[in-house]
């Protein structure tokens, strides 16, 4: 009897073995890169960012063609307001506007690129008033100034050039 005990015993492990053998070879237990994933869906296309709004660089020296002009205009940033909020000084005065007067004051139009709204100094007979404009960047070496209503001051509506422009007007000495 113990042999056939042993005999049992050899064709159980030999059966055993032959299973080990039999699962390791099938497709369950071969080598794969990990769990599968599902691919990712493509991402859209993303459009290009949209171009600087031109009304947000004016900062710079300018000529503007102010009544005895052109004269020399700097147009800076307001450090006393938060955002872009420019100030427009003369550099060049005349018998009616003293050299390092605010010519107008003005904030970025949020909504419409290529404008930043003003209120224009409106120098003439009697005292310095303020009127409503409209400064239009046509392209970052030119601006249009114009009168929100053209009659509140005369002498409207006053082109800028950029000092950095090989051509911009110099003024009369």
């Amino acid at each position: 009897m113990p042999r056939v005990a042993v005999r049992i015993g050899f064709t159980s492990l030999a059966l055993l073995l032959a299973c080990l053998i039999a699962a390791c070879n099938s497709q369950s237990f071969q080598e794969s890169n990990g769990p599968s994933m599902p691919a990712m869906p493509p991402a859209p296309v993303q459009p290009p960012a949209p171009p600087m709004n031109p009304a947000r660089q004016i900062d710079g020296n300018w000529y503007a063609t102010y009544p005895g002009g052109p004269l020399r205009v700097v147009i800076g940033l307001d450090p006393m307001l938060r955002g872009r909020n420019y100030v427009a000084t003369l550099v060049d005065g005349t018998k009616n506007v003293p050299a390092g007067q605010v010519m107008w004051r003005g904030t970025v139009d949020q909504y419409v690129p290529n404008l930043v709204r003003a209120d224009q100094a409106c120098v003439g007979s009697g005292p310095v008033r303020t009127v409503k404009a409209r400064v239009i960047v046509n392209d970052p070496d030119h601006l249009t100034e114009e009168l929100v209503d053209p009659k509140s001051c005369p002498g409207f509506p006053v082109k800028y050039t950029s000092a950095r422009v090989t051509d911009a007007p110099q003024p009369k000495n």
